[in-house]
């Protein structure tokens, strides 16, 4: 071979030797070409590949340990609006019996007059009223985090109280008027409890194991009663009787409370055999980097409470339309004691060891975070469950709504959220502030059993809660 040759040949091995050496070494740093068809996240060269979800610049980190207390109050009604009473205290009044009434007794008109396109009227009340209050206070929570994959807490004297009042439109309404039950129930419970979060593998489960205390559970039986009667001279008349037997169940005893003797911090005994059990639990899995699933459970009954303590009141109240001479009212010579309803009570019964066990309130909820947007800082979370309360003669509900969470960093957060919740229309407007060493919660809604009088301030609702630690 003649050295032309050779030199030739000498200089493309040198050349092949320099590609192969540089495609080592790129495959050494892990630069690898992408398949047209591959799954993994692209490169700059391939736009048309998913890309990762963008992670915000800063995020501040959650506390490794922290303490907190919150507190929430709501009210909520079907026919008084806020706005009501706001201007006046005789504004809902007037409407219900007439302006003309009122003119001479209470002066201006136009100080207690409901003048614009919706006034509350005597119909509004006929159509039926229904009531709710309640509230949550959380003393004292201590919650341990470690690095986001596991915690756990102590939950003390964190205390639920509801309410309810229904008055069903065929009692307020003679015509439609027959025979039925009330929705009334009170119920106070103060619970203990241990939270604890951890991972298997994807899925983030969280429990919530409690014992709780029923302070006050008050159920009453109300029946009613109304229809066409014949007196003894052969008259027909319209009778209306209510019949109540109401059950009051504390941990305390209750003869001194209502018995005109007062609480007694003495009758606090009754505490430790008034426990009940349940547990409250629920799994989240991350489908995709854009969306997770989940489902809670709350107060899944484990042992029922019972209280130690008792009362039993019965009695009925009967409104009979013959007792009113239709003549005497029109020359206002009229008998008010006649027309007054006549009350029958019964003695109250005190007693212990009530074999009566009691639930707190049971809901189940499936839940998704959706994020339509690369990164976490817009999140919408639908959900869909029921829940279960025996405080009401229908016990069984629909839960579900939907809410949208902006936030930045994990310093500032709100959501918007429209749901229904504990029979109520809940629009909901919350806001978290995160300094690190201190975290502020507020939150305020907007809440009714309709959902256009949702939006008209027919109920209300505020929160807020305050955490510290580092």
């Amino acid at each position: 071979m003649s050295g032309k040759y050779k030199k030739c040949l000498f200089v493309c091995v040198f050349v092949l030797q320099g590609l192969l050496l540089s495609a080592q070494d790129g495959v050494a740093a892990g630069i690898q070409p992408v398949p047209k068809n591959s799954r993994t996240w692209a490169t700059a060269g391939n736009p048309e590949s998913p890309q990762p979800p963008r992670k915000p610049v800063l995020s501040l980190r959650n506390r490794t340990f922290e303490i907190s207390i919150a507190q929430t109050s709501v009210y909520a009604s079907n026919v008084f609006a806020g706005g009501d009473f706001l201007r006046s205290p005789f504004r809902i009044l007037g409407n219900m019996i007439g302006a003309g009434g009122f003119s001479g007794l209470l002066g201006d008109p136009s100080l207690y007059y409901l003048d614009d396109a919706s006034p509350i009227t005597i119909e509004d009340i006929l159509k039926g009223f229904r009531s709710d209050f309640g509230g949550s206070i959380a003393p004292l929570s201590i919650n341990v985090n470690i690095k986001d994959r596991w915690g756990f807490g102590f939950d003390f004297g964190h205390t639920v109280f509801t309410g309810n009042m229904l008055v069903p439109e065929v009692v307020l309404d003679p015509e439609k008027a027959s025979s039925g039950t009330f929705d009334v129930g009170v119920a106070a419970f103060t619970d203990f409890a241990v939270p604890v979060f951890f991972h298997l593998g994807d899925f983030k489960v969280k429990v919530r194991p409690a014992a709780y205390v029923p302070l006050l559970y008050v159920k009453p039986d109300i029946r009613y009663d109304f229809g066409p009667v014949t007196d003894e001279n052969g008259r027909l008349d319209e009778r209306f009787e209510l019949s109540y037997h109401m059950s009051v169940f504390s941990p305390f005893s209750l003869e001194g409370m209502l018995g005109g003797g007062g609480f007694d911090m003495g009758n606090m005994s009754g505490i430790g055999g008034s426990l009940g059990y349940d547990i409250s639990f629920g799994v989240e899995y991350p489908i995709y980097s854009w969306l997770s699933a989940g489902v809670d459970i709350v107060n899944l009954p484990l042992v029922s409470a019972r209280p130690e303590h008792y009362a039993r009141m019965s009695g009925s109240i009967v409104y009979d339309t013959g007792d009113i001479d239709p003549n005497a009212v029109s020359e206002g010579k009229a008998d008010i004691a006649a027309g007054m309803p006549e009350i029958n009570p019964e003695d109250t019964v005190f007693g212990r060891n009530s074999d009566t066990r009691i639930l707190r309130p049971f809901a189940m909820l499936a839940y998704a975070n959706y994020r339509p947007f690369r990164g976490r800082i817009v999140t919408l979370i639908p959900s869909f469950g029921f829940s279960v309360n025996r405080l009401y003669v229908r016990p069984a509900s629909v839960e579900g709504g939907l809410s949208a969470r902006v936030d930045l960093a994990n310093i500032f957060a709100t959501t918007v959220g429209v749901n229904y919740n504990d029979r109520r229309w809940r629009n909901s407007l919350d806001f978290m502030l995160n300094l690190r060493v201190i975290e502020i919660n507020f939150g305020v809604s907007l809440q009714a059993h309709d959902f256009v009088r949702s939006f008209k301030g027919y109920g209300f609702g505020a929160g807020i809660g305050l955490k510290m630690g580092w």
